[in-house]
């Protein structure tokens, strides 16, 4: 028999943001309302699940036994779902900090062999559990830092057993965590299919027609993404890979107009993909195809600071009513940030979000745009009993004092996990 007995209470804290309000993305004003309930309190029954929200005042008698957990002067909010990560990869690349900060854009390193093709060697070369350990450290600190739920991409093997390997990693990371992954075997083109175009295209059908049937037959991935700008591949290619693995059944997400205007959001918009990322380059046209077609927008700050490109436009996406997120981007190279919460402060910042738009978009929105907005993202009965107790009694301090450790506990499926 299913348990109900309530088991803790999340009690007289200074403000609960539920994000209660319409299933699905939110877009324009909504963004906004961050359903709060001043000196509110959570209930978490003995499944993980949320069995109550409301005001202190207000709890049932019928909860008179639980768990007390005093969160007087805290803050209570969803825990964050980072929607775009790369988190599975072999060693580091540290040696390229000095050359990008010399002035070496992301282009030139990996003209020069580094980049994507430096994480692509060092991946293939380490075994799976080694792979798992230097994973498992880093979305352990994800963890501490408040995220629960993670989208992990594959795209540092760009062949099927190493594909097939970061994939099985990503799963079995699942086992503690709440994973959703990603077959990014469109990430780059490797050494080997760049001596000629025969290369190329024999490499693109190999994606179409082993690499994504082989992930889709082993059910290693939920999504599948491509990485349609300059110096990756052109927007033909790109629908190609999508459309082979749309017909698997896999969902899609798209890299898209991250160094360029190049029709990677349109194509996005075109297939309906889940979300289209980065979105540097994007007018009007752009904005509009998203918004009708339901695609959310990922924002990746961290990765305009660390290259020093400028900040994809927030404000404008907000007030075209396209619905926004914002992930990390955690990656060996151009961004290997890890804390979603000082990610949330640099949409502010350089994005333009307001703060409560920057916490819809780090978590409801985010779980959207996952397929996972009925298990996580908001604080209502029914949901995953996953949250963060902030150190603070307002929500804005993520922003004010950003990167200060104000993620004082977190709960996943009602157990703390940080």
């Amino acid at each position: 028999m299913r348990p109900t007995a309530p088991v803790r209470i999340f009690t007289a804290a200074a403000a609960v943001h539920t994000l209660a309000g319409p299933d699905g993305p939110r877009s324009g004003a909504a963004m906004a309302e961050l359903g709060t309930i001043p000196h509110g309190a959570v209930v978490v029954d003995d499944t993980g699940a949320i069995a109550w929200v409301g005001a202190t005042s207000d709890l049932p008698a019928s909860f008179a036994d639980a768990e007390i957990i005093d969160c007087t002067g805290k803050t209570l909010m969803p825990a964050f779902v980072d929607a775009h990560t790369h988190l599975v990869w072999g060693g580091d690349r540290k040696d390229e900090l000095e050359m990008r900060i010399a002035g070496a854009d992301y282009e030139r390193i990996f003209a020069t062999g580094g980049g994507i093709l430096s994480s692509v060697r060092q991946t293939r070369a380490i075994d799976d559990d080694t792979l798992y350990a230097q994973s498992l450290v880093r979305i352990e600190r994800m963890r501490r830092a408040g995220t629960t739920t993670f989208e992990i991409k594959s795209g540092y093997g760009l062949e099927l057993a190493a594909e097939l390997r970061q994939l099985r990693v990503a799963r079995r990371l699942g086992a503690d965590f709440r994973v959703r992954t990603t077959c990014l075997a469109a990430h780059a083109v490797p050494a080997e299919a760049r001596v000629s175009a025969a290369a190329r295209a024999a490499f693109i059908e190999s994606i179409c027609a082993e690499i994504l049937p082989a992930v889709a037959r082993a059910n290693l991935a939920d999504f599948a993404d491509v990485f349609c700008d300059r110096g990756a591949f052109d927007v033909d290619e790109s629908r190609r890979v999508l459309l082979a693995a749309r017909a698997l059944g896999l969902g899609l997400r798209v890299h898209a107009n991250e160094l360029g205007a190049t029709g990677g959001a349109q194509l996005a918009a075109e297939l309906g993909a889940a979300s289209a990322d980065h979105l540097l380059y994007v007018g009007d046209a752009e904005r509009t195809a998203l918004r009708e077609a339901g695609v959310v927008a990922i924002l990746l700050p961290g990765t305009s600071l660390v290259l020093g490109k400028p900040y994809a436009d927030g404000r404008a996406m907000v007030e075209a009513g396209v619905p926004v997120a914002v992930a990390t981007d955690c990656n060996p190279g151009s961004c290997a940030f890890e804390n979603l919460a000082m990610v949330l402060a640099l949409a502010c910042y350089g994005n333009r979000l307001s703060p409560a738009e920057a916490v819809c978009a780090a978590t409801h929105n985010a779980a959207c745009s996952l397929g996972l907005g009925d298990r996580v993202g908001s604080l209502k009965p029914g949901r995953r009993a996953d949250l963060l107790v902030l150190d603070t009694p307002d929500v804005r301090d993520l922003v004010y004092h950003a990167g200060s450790p104000l993620v004082g506990q977190v709960w996943q499926d009602g157990l703390r996990v940080a």
